[in-house]
């Protein structure tokens, strides 16, 4: 079985519903040999939040130390266009916890680049939307490639596989899943990171909002969501106290 997925994972490029719909039919396909490291769904190192998934990953392909999955992990995540009081805050959270937490984000722009930026002597999980030999954004390969051989960058994607718009808000998930709880610095009410959120609601995740100005749009969806009841850092003691 574990053979079949991962051939599964790779004829279809790692795209859900055709590899669940394969399965369903009991499809064949040919067998591949894939020069890197993978894990499927029932091997012992697959992460058990996953199987709480509605749609829990098949395969996941991975560069670096999976024993970071067993780690204790946060979320930090947030807009591609902060402000410079999110930026500031959310390396000041990051300087506070990675000592004690693993940090888990997605590469981008922004948030999540700077917290993979404050974590990277210590230890953070970046899950990404392509395959592991594609670097996107390609601004942040040095990061990328450093992750990669000292932390754990991971993907439900092959190598060859570049990225699309729908493949980020359906990773949002494994971020949500992989994080007792979630730590949301920046957000537009309409984004990518308000769809992570509700991932992790619907895991029952901590879901922790940095507030900002009224008149801040890239943080009126963590206004937002303060408003709907999610818990509010509010000074550098709360941020250290998860």
């Amino acid at each position: 079985m574990r053979n079949y997925l991962k051939n599964l994972a790779i004829h279809l490029r790692g795209d859900y519903p055709s590899i669940c719909r394969f399965i369903h039919e009991g499809r064949n396909v040919p067998s591949y040999d894939y020069q890197g490291n993978y894990i499927c769904y029932g091997d012992r190192a697959y992460p058990s939040s996953f199987y709480e998934l509605d749609c829990p990953p098949f395969v996941i392909f991975y560069e670096g130390n999976l024993s970071f999955l067993n780690e204790q992990c946060i979320a930090v995540i947030g807009s591609r266009t902060p402000s410079e009081y999110a930026l500031r805050m959310t390396e000041d959270f990051v300087g506070n916890v990675r000592e004690h937490y693993t940090i888990v984000s997605g590469l981008a722009y922004g948030i999540d680049i700077t917290a993979h930026r404050a974590a990277l002597d210590f230890q953070s999980i970046a899950v990404v939307g392509c395959g592991l030999d594609i670097c996107y954004p390609s601004k942040h390969r040095v990061e990328f490639e450093f992750m990669k051989k000292n932390h754990l960058v991971i993907s439900e994607y092959p190598k060859g596989v570049h990225p699309h718009k729908h493949y980020f808000p359906f990773r949002n998930r494994l971020i949500a899943a992989l994080s007792q709880s979630v730590y949301v610095m920046s957000a537009f009410v309409r984004s990518g990171t308000m769809h992570t959120v509700n991932e992790a609601l619907k895991l029952n995740r901590r879901v922790i909002c940095l507030p900002h100005n009224l008149d801040d749009i890239t943080g009126a969806g963590c206004n937002l969501l303060i408003q709907e009841g999610a818990e509010v850092l509010t000074n550098l003691e709360d941020l250290s106290n998860i």
